[in-house]
């Protein structure tokens, strides 16, 4: 927080334009029949051109060898320290979730604010043993999403906590996520999800004072949720987990004086831009060629973009090494188109790797170029997970992009006499 707080004694404020292009999931490793990443494999001739023109290097989000997840990924590229400003788990299912039910009825423009406390829940079979209550399925059987749906309606409908407002979040089969708002309230809280079927559920335990009122309104949660699902034959109690309040996060503009937007499709990254401060635009599409279109709309309003493809990390997940290759290939072009709109600095980056012959994020250095007209580029002859590790960027924390950024677009002063 030190260096954040040096950092914003330094800030000027232009006319320059900044743009991070996010491909999620962005590094691979090699296909075990060609040898090759997914970059390597894929033919970017406008990204490679850019590359070299650029200083390259890999990114590491929190330290060798920790493999970080979205939430934190994308905060470490905001420029924010991830040992100062933790998003607890049930936080990010929230950010992540696509409805919300609230007085039983879909909301809008739900964001999360500093101190809510969020959880992630799963519907779970309660059932008499003898003389206790045990829990035989921690998953409901996994009913159907359709159905979980209802169930989470349900539940938005009837409970009730006075003086505090509560939002439910479905999500796919017995998932779901839940979102308390009001006074007094505290992270710091166990699970009640015992982890295994068979035994009774677990209640909630504060572990610090502070966190003693939250602990006392998620049991009571729990309670009338057992009690307003009692005739359901499959969901009919829950277990939650990943309990924690939103932190207090400055925003970008707060620390640096930028006016920032999002262009992105998915929840979980609307979330984050806007709990950093981002105004999320609209897109009229998941294509990303409308991505490109609101930015070139959007192009004189911000001083900031972060414009976020989703797709290389999806095809990954399911070991889709030439689904992935593909989303860069289609992006090439795309991706030449924004370099010719008059940026100042433009950063391709990700979040994290995913390599698709892992189907899962990995601790990998996060391929990345930085170009402006000063950069010190040289290096290196195309984009590619191995090639950029001969940039002139090196191996850098990704919480210094954003700084770097910025010093390019000539908004800090000089340190000192």
């Amino acid at each position: 927080m030190e260096r954040i707080k040096l950092l914003q004694e330094l800030v000027v404020k232009n006319q320059s334009k900044i743009l991070f292009w996010v491909f999620d999931g962005i590094g691979g490793l090699p296909h075990p029949e060609t040898g090759k990443t997914e970059l390597e494999t894929a033919n970017i001739p406008a990204i490679d051109a850019f590359a070299r023109s650029a200083s390259c290097g890999g990114l590491v989000p929190h330290g060798a060898g920790v493999t970080p997840g979205s939430g934190p990924g994308h905060l470490s590229l905001f420029g924010y320290p991830l040992d100062q400003f933790d998003l607890p788990r049930g936080v990010l299912e929230v950010l992540g979730a696509e409805d919300v039910f609230f007085n039983g009825e879909l909301a809008s423009d739900v964001s999360i604010r500093a101190g809510d406390l969020a959880m992630r829940g799963n519907f779970a079979t309660l059932e008499k043993r003898g003389d206790q209550n045990v829990i035989s399925d921690r998953r409901a059987n996994k009913i159907a999403t359709a159905e979980s749906r209802r169930v989470c309606q349900k539940l938005s409908r009837e409970l009730s906590v006075e003086g505090y407002e509560i939002y439910v979040y479905p999500g796919k089969e017995h998932r779901f996520a839940l979102l308390l708002r009001g006074p007094g309230l505290a992270g710091g809280l166990s699970d009640a999800d015992p982890q295994k079927s068979g035994v009774p559920p677990k209640p909630v335990e504060a572990e610090s004072p502070e966190a003693e009122r939250s602990a006392s309104i998620v049991n009571a949660i729990i309670d009338q949720a057992t009690r307003i699902l009692s005739e359901e034959p499959e969901a009919n109690t829950v277990l939650l987990r990943g309990i924690g309040a939103a932190p207090k996060i400055p925003t970008l503009e707060e620390l640096y004086g930028i006016r920032a937007a999002a262009i992105a499709t998915y929840p979980m990254y609307k979330g984050i831009a806007r709990l950093v401060g981002m105004d999320v635009l609209e897109v009229g599409s998941m294509e990303h060629a409308d991505e490109v279109k609101t930015l070139e709309e959007a192009f004189d309003d911000y001083d900031f973009f972060y414009l976020h493809i989703k797709e290389t990390d999806g095809f990954a997940h399911v070991f889709d090494f030439d689904g992935k290759v593909g989303v860069f290939e289609s992006c090439d072009p795309l991706f030449k188109r924004v370099t010719e709109m008059g940026f100042d600095v433009i950063a391709l980056t990700g979040d994290h790797c995913t390599p698709a012959v892992l189907g899962d994020h990995s601790w990998h250095p996060i391929p990345t170029a930085l170009w402006s007209k000063t950069v010190l580029g040289g290096g290196v002859e195309a984009f590619s997970e191995r090639e950029v590790l001969r940039g002139t960027l090196g191996l850098r924390a990704s919480r210094d992009l954003l700084p770097l950024a910025l010093a390019e677009a000539r908004r800090f002063n000089k340190f000192g006499a």
